[in-house]
């Protein structure tokens, strides 16, 4: 379901695609309200098991640390919402000028009220460099998007479907 611009007939917001939005954004704030200890002891675990499953295939595994976990949590969790809101708040792919500053003012929106959150939660601390890092991978989230579809059209061009 979709909300038409009234004179464009075009797609305005993709409702489905927001509400799968606001779920990705409800988790990632969610994760921030979790104690220090608490998420530590989480990417630790994430940590053990990585480094386990090198180990049984017998490759290095001290490469992975918790913060290399810890980052690489961020950059996907936040790639993952670019797709989301992109798609969203820009069904129809057309990457219109005032549809991609909505999508970035909410994607940096977003990072920032995250680690805002941080601030008042025990053992946590917001920083401006997760804040940079989230930005970064919403952005290439929402790149993704925009040239997946691009890929298919040319695609179907060159095999004469479209």
């Amino acid at each position: 379901m979709t909300h038409r611009e009234p004179d464009t007939g075009r797609a305005a917001v993709s409702l489905p695609w927001l509400l799968a939005a606001v779920v990705m954004i409800a988790l990632i704030w969610g994760n921030s309200l979790v104690p220090g200890e608490g998420s530590s002891s989480i990417s630790m675990a994430v940590v053990d098991a990585a480094r386990g499953l090198l180990d049984a295939l017998s490759l290095p595994s001290g490469w992975v640390t918790n913060f290399l976990v810890r980052k690489t949590a961020h950059f996907t969790e936040y790639a993952v919402l670019g797709v989301l809101v992109s798609q969203a708040l820009d069904p129809g792919a057309s990457a219109r000028v005032e549809r991609i500053v909505l999508i970035a003012g909410v994607l940096v929106l977003v990072p920032s009220v995250d680690e805002a959150i941080q601030l008042s939660v025990a053992g946590r601390s917001g920083q401006v460099a997760d804040v940079l890092l989230d930005c970064c991978g919403a952005a290439f989230g929402s790149a993704l998007r925009y040239a997946a579809p691009r890929r298919g059209r040319a695609g179907a061009r060159r095999r004469g479907d479209g």
